[in-house]
């Protein structure tokens, strides 16, 4: 038993944390692992049975990290010996724990099953804003409504819909099935997929309050991504109700206050009429999330794209209460970007030079009111 000298295990009743001498082991109150954390690493495991390896690679003064999604091998290696490691410990510790037979519960069977549990309910959560993880998702539309920006392919694969109230209904009931005591593990909902400010006022306000009737438990307010080319359509007025009505904040797309780069990305409107739409929403009484692209064009928009985008921040009455998102650029997976840059004659940025530009950015941007964090969407695991 000498090995497991150093080791504990603390149980509030709703989460297990296992520490040993080589790692941190963390299981949610059914017993589902939930992360492994190492010096340097950790291995995270989503909902949907997605499993995320993120290791901090040190080279000289710079550090890295380095992503891999497991294959069903080495997930299956690495849920072994999670689970094998923190029943050993607990059995050592605490021999009638009833998290042993929580613990045991889950087998690789199990695990298969409740990722398929899961898939009946969410259509793939195909990206979420980094401090928005531990929220309730309820995908109250399906898609994108413009889906054709050059640099993203999040909903590519689907139409976009916004679900009835019947369908809403029905998700609901499902995801409550799914989650039971688990519900009270998530804080705040999280409106997807895209833009739920697209869906006409009325109807909105009455999927709200149904969520707020239902969810009575899960901490409100809620959140939602939004684009600011379609904000025409409600009025002051209309915002304001729905931001008392609990929607509070919004995760705006700006990406850039570049219109050259702007119309290379194929993103609608221009940089004043985003700034015009980010303004109403202050007005209104939102927070807002700024996500910005960092790297993105590469050499021939660089400048322009992060003195434009400064220019147009300084117009936003953004307070300490805001966020700003310094969100690396990561080539998608349709070749459509890739042509562009080719047929254009234009020079992609490195990995190592996108890693310049996001530091570049965060040197002018220091003392800049609202928080300004990275958002690496190679991390979203749900």
């Amino acid at each position: 038993m000498g090995m497991l000298l150093g080791v504990s295990a603390r149980k509030d009743g709703h989460i297990l944390q296992i520490h040993t001498p080589e790692s941190f082991l963390h299981f949610d109150r059914t017993g589902r692992f939930v992360r492994r954390i190492w010096p340097g690493q950790v291995i995270r495991r989503g909902l949907d049975g997605r499993m995320l390896q993120v290791k901090v690679i040190r080279h000289g003064t710079k550090t890295y990290r380095e992503y891999l999604d497991l294959g069903e091998t080495e997930k299956e290696a690495a849920l072994t010996a999670a689970y094998h490691e923190a029943i050993n410990v607990l059995q050592f510790l605490h021999p009638d724990d009833p998290w042993i037979d929580a613990l045991e519960h889950w087998s690789s069977v199990a695990l298969a099953d409740d990722k398929q549990a899961f898939q009946k309910v969410y259509l793939p959560i195909s990206i979420l804003p980094p401090d928005q993880y531990r929220s309730l998702v309820i995908q109250i539309t399906h898609g994108c409504s413009y889906n054709e920006c050059l640099f993203c392919d999040f909903y590519r694969d689907r139409k976009f819909h916004i679900k009835s109230m019947e369908e809403l209904q029905a998700h609901i009931r499902n995801i409550k099935n799914f989650f039971g005591e688990r519900l009270a593990d998530r804080h705040g909902i999280f409106l997807a997929d895209g833009n739920a400010l697209v869906i006409p006022t009325q109807r909105l306000l009455s999927m709200l309050d149904i969520m707020k009737m239902e969810f009575a438990s899960v901490a409100i307010p809620f959140s939602t991504f939004m684009d600011t080319f379609n904000l025409k359509h409600k009025s002051s007025e209309e915002l304001k109700t729905i931001y008392r009505r609990g929607l509070t904040k919004v995760y705006v797309g700006l990406e850039t206050g570049s219109d050259r780069l702007r119309d290379f990305l194929q993103k609608p409107g221009t940089a004043a009429e985003a700034a015009t739409a980010l303004i109403r929403m202050k007005e209104a009484g939102f927070g807002l999330g700024v996500i910005l692209l960092t790297g993105v064009g590469g050499r021939a928009f660089a400048d322009d794209h992060l003195q434009e985008t400064l220019d147009l921040l300084r117009d936003i009455p953004l307070t300490k209460d805001d966020a700003v998102f310094l969100s690396p650029f990561v080539e998608p997976s349709n070749s459509e970007y890739a042509g562009k840059i080719r047929s254009g004659g234009l020079a992609a940025f490195s990995q190592e030079e996108i890693d310049a530009e996001v530091f570049r950015w965060k040197q002018h941007l220091l003392g800049y009111g609202p928080r300004v964090t990275l958002y690496p969407i190679e991390e979203h695991v749900y």
